[in-house]
């Protein structure tokens, strides 16, 4: 995931100004000149597109999504181009240029900070007129989306958090079925131990997986309307010490500690039998060890019960597009019913809509426990200033992991943290029930 994007002074009328300029120049052009011809009138509006794929299977699953849509929409062109790297700092550049697409995705980490720089069209008068509703999509998405009673994008998939088991190693230590709370956890993992010699849970120090485990034990980063920093709560202290328990008590190991890029890789090579991880290891795991047997299931409770994230991204339009209805019957299209069940079938990714995740469940059963987790998941979001926050979080948590501090010192550092780089009340209130 990139770490870049548009910095928070950066206005909306400095980014629309080329384009204003553009439109003024239009008007003193003489009358004659706009004229159209008969069959210049027929030509389709082009709208422009860009995405940042995970994979080619991943860019070929859109094209031919989009191809249907072409067929269903000739008025309509779709100019589409997959960003294979840098997508952020690409789309930074292009808004403050004036250049950038029509229709671009946003990931729900840096939403805030693009919401606030107003470069996108809220999108509430299509969705009514539309019939699409917010109730449409999980809360957990959508949420992401919105801020001050309006919404920027629509969710095209997601995925959450989830625990990957190996059943070969469970059966081997006799272990009848995947822990479902914190305490079967550990003594799942202490068992694991005990028959192998190796730490079975792998898992990387970082704030993206630690705050499924605060969540779960009732912490909070952002207190519920968003106003203050609470994560230097006796919850967050009761998460944190177990999260990092596991390690200091040699039932974890970060990847790094054998040897992996990332955990998926250790759980691959059977260097480790517990990662949590999201529905992108299932491609990883189908190319690089395509004999390996697993099991997906839902994250263990903690103390305040079931908890994970919803990681997504959406479609979001561009305030300065001079094709908004165009764009929008695309965006409607990719988020629709029709379109999400397409997708959803061909690219495997998760649907964003609760409506079609009993078919897509029908068809990949064994990945029902990452639907399961977005009935309850929480927005992978902090407000404006999230993404800073993240990467600073990240910084403490690894050095807490490489014995630099205690659990207290890393909450009161993140608490600092969280105050100097979150703006308070810009975080999405919306949460789902739990």
């Amino acid at each position: 995931m990139q770490r870049r994007f548009l910095n928070r002074g950066l206005s909306r009328r400095g980014l629309i100004k080329g384009a204003a300029t553009g439109a003024a120049v239009a008007a003193l052009a003489p009358a004659g000149l706009g004229r159209l011809t008969a069959a210049a009138a027929q030509e389709p509006t082009t709208v422009r597109l860009v995405s940042p794929p995970s994979s080619p299977a991943e860019t070929a699953a859109l094209e031919a999504l989009l191809e249907e849509f072409a067929a269903a929409n000739p008025n309509i062109r779709v100019d589409y181009q997959a960003i294979t790297s840098e997508y952020n700092t690409k789309l930074q550049t292009d808004l403050a240029a004036g250049s950038a697409a029509d229709v671009f995705t946003v990931d729900s980490l840096v939403m805030p900070d693009l919401i606030a720089a107003e470069v996108m069209t809220p999108l509430d008068d299509y969705m009514a007129q539309a019939g699409f509703t917010a109730a449409d999509y999980f809360p957990g998405l959508i949420s992401a989306f919105q801020a001050g009673g309006r919404t920027y994008g629509l969710p095209k998939d997601f995925s959450t958090l989830a625990m990957f088991y190996d059943p070969q190693a469970f059966e081997a230590a006799g272990i009848a079925a995947p822990p479902a709370t914190w305490d079967e956890l550990r003594t799942a993992a202490q068992t694991l131990l005990d028959a192998t010699g190796q730490p079975p849970i792998v898992y990387a120090p970082s704030l993206a997986r630690y705050i499924a485990f605060l969540y779960a034990g009732g912490g909070r980063i952002l207190s519920e309307d968003g106003s203050q920093v609470t994560i230097n709560s006796p919850e967050a202290k009761t998460a944190l010490d177990y999260f990092y328990g596991l390690y200091t008590d040699g039932l974890a190991a970060t990847f790094t500690d054998v040897g992996a890029v990332w955990p998926g890789a250790a759980f691959a090579t059977d260097t480790g039998s517990i990662v949590f991880e999201g529905n992108w290891l299932l491609p990883f795991l189908a190319e690089n060890a395509p004999d390996k047997q697993f099991r997906v299931a839902e994250m263990p409770a903690g103390p305040a019960g079931k908890a994970t994230m919803a990681f997504t991204v959406c479609y979001a339009i561009n305030e300065a597009s001079a094709v908004r209805d165009a764009a929008w019957t695309l965006v409607s299209y990719l988020t629709g019913p029709e379109g999400m069940a397409i997708w959803s079938d061909t690219s495997g990714l998760l649907p964003s809509r609760p409506a079609l995740t009993q078919a897509y469940v029908d068809k990949y059963p064994d990945r029902s426990a990452f639907l399961a987790g977005g009935e309850y998941a929480r927005p992978w979001q902090l407000g404006q200033g999230g993404e800073k926050f993240n990467l600073d979080a990240d910084a403490e948590l690894q050095a807490l992991f490489s014995g630099q501090g205690s659990t207290e010192e890393t909450l009161a550092r993140l608490e600092e943290k969280a105050n100097e780089d979150i703006r308070l009340g810009t975080a999405p209130v919306a949460t789902p029930a739990t």
